[in-house]
């Protein structure tokens, strides 16, 4: 049976991709979870987090792994030869694995801190005295020598270049079996997960007056304080030494524009005046003939 729920998931996540704004999401574990469905297509971020929430009733391991990798896809983990380590897992190879939980598509953002809450929440109700989570980063490799209760693993984002992608996902996957073979008892949560870090407090910049109580006293001194502060600015400014061209915009495409369609503009206007002055007719050209010859000249004409 167990057999066939492993099978079951690898095959679920061989499919070909639905969509391609989804994220895919495992989960396994030493332990058996309750697990109704080995293996899902498509499911929503918060009925994922509703089921992982389920399954991890009665905090059932000993450490929970929470591994975040951005950009991770489908084919990323069935199809790519850089995670051996994970592939085993799922197939069933492993036989320290009792319990798989694979999710082809994930539409939506699945909050981490929403399924650490849970685990605490489940644990808490055990009455441990301390639950202890550790933070580690990917790409440092640290291998932490006590024992956590829970322990967030936080990756970068994988790169889009076939080789340097490859390379990321080896390296991981080569971690994660190193970190997880000082572990007997745990669950693994592998995913996109986002905000998996807790926001560390921030104290705002408390505001700090001047002068306590104004006054109108020393005003000279200020003065040549600020002329020296404002000169150590100048100094500490990168752009003080630059050229006169690269420090001011002297020609904008704007100002660039406008003087290319006043060049056109004026140019036309100059062909018309010049053409208008050019003209030779004298005044007479216009005015009407009177007299005996204009007379004779349409008796002719008749």
């Amino acid at each position: 049976m167990l057999l066939r729920y492993l099978s079951a998931a690898a095959l679920a996540l061989q499919s070909a991709d639905a969509f391609k704004d989804a994220s895919p999401f495992v989960s396994y574990s030493t332990n058996q979870l309750d697990v109704k469905e080995s293996s899902v297509n498509v499911i929503s971020a918060q009925t994922l987090q509703k089921n992982v929430g389920e399954q991890l009733k009665g905090c059932p391991s000993d450490t929970y792994v929470f591994v975040s990798q951005p950009g991770l896809n489908t084919a990323d983990l069935t199809l790519s030869k850089s995670t051996p380590h994970l592939r085993r897992r799922l197939s069933g190879k492993d036989d320290s694995v009792k319990s798989i939980f694979a999710a082809k598509n994930v539409v939506g953002d699945v909050d981490a801190m929403s399924l650490v809450a849970t685990v605490n929440r489940e644990c808490s109700s055990l009455d441990l005295q301390f639950f202890s989570t550790l933070l580690l980063s990917g790409e440092k490799g640290e291998i932490p020598t006590e024992a956590y209760n829970a322990i967030h693993v936080q990756f970068p984002s994988l790169p889009t270049a076939h080789d340097d992608r490859e390379s990321a996902l080896l390296q991981a996957d080569s971690y994660i079996n190193s970190l997880l073979a000082t572990i007997d008892s745990y669950t693994v949560l592998y995913s996109t997960l986002s905000n998996l870090s807790p926001p560390s407090s921030q104290h705002p910049d408390q505001y700090e007056m001047d002068e306590p109580y104004p006054s109108n006293m020393h005003t000279d001194l200020k003065r040549d304080l600020n002329s020296y502060v404002s000169r150590a600015s100048n100094n500490t400014n990168p752009q003080a030494n630059l050229p006169l061209f690269e420090k001011y915009q002297f020609l904008s495409p704007g100002i660039f524009m406008g003087g290319i369609v006043s060049i056109l503009l004026f140019s036309i206007l100059y062909v018309g005046v010049s053409a208008i002055a050019n003209l030779e007719v004298s005044y007479m050209a216009f005015s009407k003939e009177m007299g005996p010859s204009a007379s004779k000249k349409q008796q002719q004409q008749q």
